[in-house]
C-alpha cells in the first residue's frame, strides 16, 4: 500500500513539474512534448506514466543547479539571485557548505570579481546570518561558502533553506562583464 502511494506521489510531482516547465517555457515545450510521453493508466485514473526519451539535462541550462546567465557591475555590485531554493541536510557533526562555480562568457575579454553568499547560526546575534565570501578575481573560479542552519544541543547542525546568491563587479580596465555561474 505505502509503495503504491510513493509511485502514485512521485508521478505526480514528475507530472506536475512537466507540466510547470510546459508552461514557463513556451519554445521547450514543444520540443519536450515530442520526448516525452504522458499516457492515463487504465487501472487507476489518479496516476500517469511517464516516458523519456532524452536524458534530462539536455533539457536547458536554466534548470535548478544548472548554469544561470548574469552581467557583472561595473564599478559597483550587482546581484543574480537563483530561481530554486537550495537546502543543506542535518549533520551529525560538521556545518555543511555549498560549492558555487563561475566563468565569463567564451570568447570574451573581460575579467570580474565574483562574492557568492553563504548562511549560518551567529550565536552571538541569536539569529541566521548571511555572508559573503569572496569567489576569486579573473575568467572563472570557485569558492566553498558555509550552508548551515541552527546548532544542535548534542553535536552537529540542522540544516539550512535558502535562495543562491552571487553578486559581481567589472575589474578595473575591461568593459563588459557577462558571466555565468552555478
Amino acid at each position: 500500500m505505502l509503495k503504491k502511494w510513493t509511485t502514485r506521489v512521485t508521478t505526480g510531482l514528475v507530472v506536475a513539474g512537466m507540466a510547470l516547465a510546459m508552461q514557463s517555457a513556451p519554445a521547450m515545450a514543444e520540443e519536450e512534448a515530442d520526448t516525452a510521453t504522458i499516457a492515463a493508466s487504465e487501472a487507476d485514473d489518479s496516476t500517469a506514466e511517464v516516458t523519456l526519451t532524452e536524458e534530462a539535462s539536455e533539457l536547458g541550462t536554466t534548470a535548478c543547479g544548472g548554469w544561470r546567465g548574469a552581467v557583472a557591475g561595473v564599478g559597483k555590485w550587482a546581484g543574480s539571485k537563483s530561481d530554486c531554493a537550495w537546502i543543506s541536510l542535518d549533520s551529525k557533526k560538521n556545518p555543511q557548505h555549498r560549492r558555487y562555480n563561475w566563468a565569463t562568457q567564451p570568447g570574451t575579454n573581460t575579467r570580474i570579481c565574483v562574492q557568492a553568499q553563504g548562511h549560518y547560526y551567529s550565536t552571538s546575534k541569536k539569529k541566521m546570518v548571511a555572508t559573503w565570501k569572496t569567489a576569486g578575481c579573473g575568467t572563472s573560479g570557485t569558492v566553498l561558502v558555509r550552508w548551515s542552519g541552527i546548532p544542535k544541543k548534542n553535536g552537529g547542525y540542522y540544516g539550512h533553506s535558502g535562495y543562491p546568491k552571487v553578486r559581481a563587479k567589472v575589474q578595473p580596465g575591461f568593459l563588459g562583464g557577462a558571466y555565468k555561474w552555478k
